[in-house]
């Protein structure tokens, strides 16, 4: 899966989480990607929430792990932390569920817009 584009910390990073980096997440936020997602919707999230997801979606994207932590340290962490859910839950969307217009686009024309049974 391609990641997601956003524009964040000045300027425009990609953003991907695998399902190695799925796990890191869960393990480093002491519960599964559909949790931590639960938790940024509605406003319970835990503060690894929001910088783990943002570190490790930038990893996947490209970054080095350096680079990552230094971008998340100097743009995430507070007074920066809560203004940064909205992203948080845009990267952990993106790898739940990914980009329906991009999967249709995957897909043979007579499977377009199929429902899977």
């Amino acid at each position: 899966m391609l990641g997601i584009d956003l524009t964040w910390a000045g300027g425009e990073h990609t953003f991907n989480l695998d399902i190695e980096l799925l796990r890191a997440l869960q393990q480093r936020c002491d519960a599964g990607p559909a949790w931590v997602l639960h938790r940024l919707q509605n406003s319970m999230w835990h503060v690894d929430d929001v910088l783990a997801t943002i570190s490790l979606g930038l990893e996947g994207g490209g970054l080095s792990k350096d680079e990552a932590r230094r971008l998340t340290k100097l743009h995430v962490e507070p007074p920066c932390l809560a203004r940064c859910v909205l992203i948080a839950q845009l990267v952990l969307m993106h790898a739940l569920y990914g980009d329906e217009e991009a999967d249709e686009g995957d897909k043979p024309a007579g499977e377009r817009g199929a429902v899977a049974a």
